[in-house]
């Protein structure tokens, strides 16, 4: 058995990424037989390109694979990329309700009033704000107290802001002054209680772990995998964009990507079956046809509830219709999905490591050009109504 450590046991945020190291350029160059030089010219090109790719994000995304085209590598987005598409999509001006959306207590409460089934929030311990019923915590002591007196296990736990799950943890159970970890560790309850008030000002939620599908557990373990669900509004309405499973290290508390062991799954639109799966990046890349643990295959693996899923995306697309684009984490419990987040950012880097190929392909990118020109078609009468309107109280006057 793991002892207690005085260590942070939440979730640390990843390096900040680094210029490729000279090893990487070498083993690219001996993998494709593309030179140091060659491999520098196209970084240059490509991080200049619509796809904005920094040069760390050449090799991560395997851009450098000589067997793609000039097109295709250009397809290719990185994290500025991917933003720009989504800004295109969903303009500041027009989506003042971000904040909201990006309240991950006061979002999901509205989720959960309007008949859409979400996390269940036991606690938030946050210094100023109330949170109507649910218990709001000020203190190391009251956090101790809810942990103890108060908390029902399993238990999931992150920042009120934030996001890539860095700063949660799993809590599957307490053991007198010892609370066991998702990941085998255990944490005294009074130092994790001081750990949330010292590092997290700006609040932490404290919410019923989910409890996943028994098919989704037989295949990846009970660590919970969300599916990231990405939603598209044109003309023609509400659609889903694509769908990839963020299938979660054996040893992780969550799901995210960057974490040692992670994999990501593209699953197919129409029937909710995965059609391939990756695990790590850049050269270190590898397709994997079995889970590692379950040894299961991926590959054919149905999504449970799938119908279920894509009708939750699309519901909560639609209580904010001036989002042109939206991304869903959604969890698949016993009796359906679960909402778990809303982003209004959502990384279009994980569609590309599960699928192999750049995002600004030619399926994707006419819808994403369709739902930016229903946004600018919303914006343009918003400002020539105001106009009218300015011109009226002049005539008046």
């Amino acid at each position: 058995m793991m002892l207690a450590t005085a260590d942070k046991v939440l979730l640390a945020a990843p390096k900040d990424p680094r210029p490729a190291a000279a090893e990487t350029m070498v083993a690219v160059a001996r993998s494709c037989g593309i030179g140091p030089f060659g491999q520098m010219r196209e970084m240059a090109a490509l991080r200049w390109g619509p796809g904005k790719l920094a040069s760390h994000e050449y090799f991560s995304t395997g851009a450098y694979d000589t067997k793609l085209s000039k097109a295709e590598k250009r397809a290719y987005v990185g994290k500025i990329g991917s933003y720009e598409l989504n800004l295109a999509a969903s303009p500041l001006k027009l989506t003042g309700t971000r904040a909201f959306v990006r309240d991950k207590v006061m979002y999901t409460a509205l989720l959960n009033q309007l008949g859409l089934e979400t996390t269940q929030t036991q606690a938030v311990v946050h210094a100023d704000r109330l949170f109507g019923n649910i218990p709001t915590l000020r203190s190391p002591s009251e956090v101790e107290t809810f942990l103890r007196e108060t908390a029902k296990y399993p238990l999931f736990a992150k920042p009120c802001e934030g996001a890539a799950s860095v700063g949660s943890a799993l809590i599957e159970a307490r053991d007198g002054d010892l609370l066991k970890l998702g990941n085998g560790r255990q944490a005294d309850v009074a130092s994790f209680a001081h750990e949330i008030i010292e590092d997290y000002p700006e609040g932490f939620i404290l919410q019923s772990a989910i409890i996943q599908h028994p098919d989704m557990v037989a295949m990846t373990g009970a660590s919970v995998g969300t599916l990231r669900v990405v939603t598209l509004r044109d003309e023609s309405g509400i659609a889903p964009l694509y769908t990839v499973w963020k299938v979660p290290s054996p040893k992780a508390m969550s799901d995210n990507f960057w974490q040692s062991g992670s994999m990501v799954a593209l699953i197919d639109d129409d029937t909710g079956c995965v059609r391939k799966c990756n695990i790590g990046s850049g050269p270190a890349a590898q397709w994997i046809e079995k889970h590692p643990t379950s040894g299961l295959a991926f590959e054919g693996y149905q999504i449970p509830h799938w119908g279920k899923v894509i009708d939750a995306a699309c519901a909560g697309h639609g209580l904010f219709p001036e989002f042109g684009i939206v991304g869903w984490d959604i969890a698949v419990g016993p009796d359906g999905p679960v909402i778990i987040e809303c982003n209004d950012n959502p990384y279009h880097v994980l569609w590309q490591l599960a699928a192999g190929e750049g995002i600004r392909n030619d399926h994707f990118l006419p819808r994403f050009k369709a739902a930016a020109a229903r946004s600018d078609a919303i914006l343009r009468g918003k400002v020539a109504t105001f106009q009218a309107r300015q011109a009226a109280k002049s005539a008046k006057s």
